[in-house]
């Protein structure tokens, strides 16, 4: 039996390979809108990208100045203009497209499924989220999908992992593993709620944090903390 049967998951860098999908879906928009594609472009976009997350994580600015921000600032970096809402719907677009999974997910979650139930939250856009993981070969395997757009908080507000718990009918916290490489908001987001947590630490950050139970560097070693045999 597994060590735990009740699990969440982030969804971005997590499950599915973000990095690829933002890659390919920004230089799939530039090209459709007929921009150009400088030196820098991919760490200028992610570098930007990030900041203006982290000023959401901190409610500084509201989802769409991120999606305004974003595109003005990348606007002035390429040199040319387009209508901020056509093109921000087409980059969602794109990305909503790319499905990309990370290593071993796919082939870990099926063997999950027989032992443990799932849930997604994550602090994405719903027009990515949302057809994304209709269209992936993992979407079965998860009986909710909480994305913070929808609900109008994100991690790590307890709220969020409340709101998932009720959807799922998990009545103890502290029964549900939460797997998510964001530290802050899923790591200790889900520990201020009383879950336990594993860090999906894909980049193999050496650090000194203290707030999880368990730590993984690929996602097929989540059997090894849910004490699952590897087939």
């Amino acid at each position: 039996m597994s060590r735990y049967q009740k699990l969440i998951f982030d969804a971005d860098n997590t499950l599915f390979d973000f990095d690829q999908a933002e890659a390919t879906a920004l230089l799939n928009t530039l090209k459709d809108f007929a921009m150009p594609t400088p030196d820098g472009l991919l760490d200028f976009y992610r570098r930007m990208n990030a900041t203006l997350w982290q000023q959401l994580d901190n409610k500084v600015i509201s989802i769409a100045e991120l999606k305004q921000q974003r595109a003005e600032q990348l606007f002035a970096f390429v040199g040319q203009e387009a209508d901020v809402q056509d093109f921000s719907h087409h980059y969602l677009d794109e990305l909503a497209n790319c499905q990309f999974l990370l290593n071993h997910v796919s082939e870990t979650l099926q063997q999950l499924t027989d032992h443990c139930e799932m849930a997604i939250i994550t602090n994405g856009l719903s027009r990515v989220q949302k057809p994304r993981l209709a269209n992936s070969p993992i979407r079965a395997h998860f009986g909710a999908l909480v994305i913070s757009e929808e609900l109008g908080v994100a991690k790590p507000d307890p709220e969020i992992f409340a709101h998932t718990c009720e959807q799922m009918n998990w009545a103890q916290p502290e029964e549900v593993l939460m797997v998510g490489d964001n530290y802050r908001c899923d790591i200790q987001g889900a520990a201020g709620f009383g879950m336990k947590t594993c860090w999906f630490n894909l980049r193999g950050v050496p650090h000194d944090f203290e707030d999880h139970d368990h730590e993984i560097h690929h996602f097929g070693e989540l059997l090894d903390v849910l004490q699952l045999q590897r087939i």
